[in-house]
């Protein structure tokens, strides 16, 4: 099994942004196949077998990029869906569970949302797409050895705090330890 299934099973915020890493890993590579097997699968120590399976996820990645049109830019739509999915969660736990912990955990993190938000112009309203946004920010700024400001790192933790909370609840409605109340099933 390639690693992006694991964590969507085990882990469904480190899911998200190993996403967002291989779409933009990919991008870097031109969505080669070629260049993907000679860089990215060849030089690995990955078993045969795996390296096998690894190609064709990545491949697979590569022609759904491809029909999506998101050469460029852009995230995957089984990523787009779950992150409405943690969106739909994220309003739930505020408005219908009304999870203490959550909520204030929103609140530390709401003014740093905003300014991120305002930061980039608005091009994202989904507050917990730019709570990933900034972490992966964060992610690639560390990757290229550039220095990170304390205030973005303090910020940042406000968002992996509350994404953290997140996706505990998320792993607990998969797993059948959180039900939405009854009144809403009818």
């Amino acid at each position: 099994m390639v690693e992006a299934e694991i964590k969507r099973q085990q882990n469904i915020i480190e899911y998200v942004l190993y996403m967002f890493h291989t779409e933009d890993l990919l991008r870097s590579h031109h969505l080669n196949p070629n260049h993907i097997t000679e860089y990215l699968i060849d030089k690995s120590e990955k078993p045969y077998k795996e390296k096998i399976e690894l190609k064709k996820w990545y491949i697979e990645t590569i022609e759904n990029m491809e029909r999506e049109s998101i050469q460029q830019s852009g995230h995957l739509s089984d990523v787009i869906d779950v992150l409405g999915e943690l969106s739909y969660l994220h309003t739930s736990l505020m408005n219908v569970f009304q999870d203490r912990t959550y909520i204030d955990l929103w609140e530390k993190a709401y003014p740093n949302i905003v300014d991120l938000a305002n930061k980039t112009n608005g091009q994202t309203q989904n507050p917990i797409e730019l709570c990933f946004n900034g972490i992966y920010g964060v992610l690639v700024l560390r990757m290229k050895k550039q220095e990170v400001s304390k205030p973005t790192l303090a910020a940042v933790e406000t968002f992996s705090m509350l994404l953290r909370h997140l996706g505990k609840k998320y792993q607990d409605i998969r797993e059948g330890r959180l039900r939405f109340p009854s009144s809403m099933n009818n």
